[in-house]
Parts: structure tokens; C-alpha cells; sequence
């Protein structure tokens, strides 16, 4: 199960790279909270395996696609409180 939540970060992961765009970078985002949610379930010693394999996968713009991600959900949140007439 664990090794399924890997391969779907690593596909986003390896989608992101070729498509510019931020639903896909957004979606990497979603199945890495999937997998830290999943990781906090497993006993200490397979949690620090697993985060050292998630140091191995996640790529240097990891840090630049969440911001990206974080500027994109407050966009939402402003346009959520409009009505339209």
C-alpha cells in the first residue's frame, strides 16, 4: 500500500517536470499530504525510512511548486465569498 503512494508522488512528481501547469503541481501536492498521512500510521522505524525514500524522490523545485500551491489555494479562498447576480 505504502509503495502504491510512492509511485503516484513520483508520477506526479515526474508529470510536473514536463507540464507547466498548476492543477499538476497541485496534484503532486495532494498525494504527498496522502502520503504523510499515511506515514504517520506506520511504527517510528519504517517512518524514518520512508521520509529518507521521500528525500530521495522529491526534486529541488519541490519547495517552489508548494508555494506555488499555498498562493494558488488563497486565490480560492478570496473568490469563494463572491455572489453572482
Amino acid at each position: 500500500m505504502l509503495d502504491q503512494y510512492f509511485e503516484n508522488l513520483q508520477h506526479s512528481i515526474q508529470w510536473a517536470k514536463y507540464e507547466d501547469d498548476l492543477d499538476v503541481l497541485c496534484l503532486a501536492k495532494h498525494n504527498m499530504d496522502m502520503l504523510m498521512e499515511l506515514i504517520t500510521t506506520l511504527p517510528s522505524d519504517d517512518q524514518q525510512k520512508a521520509h529518507r525514500k521521500i528525500d530521495e524522490v522529491l526534486p529541488m523545485e519541490w519547495p517552489l511548486w508548494m508555494e506555488a500551491c499555498r498562493y494558488e489555494d488563497g486565490q480560492h479562498n478570496k473568490n469563494s465569498g463572491i455572489v453572482l447576480h
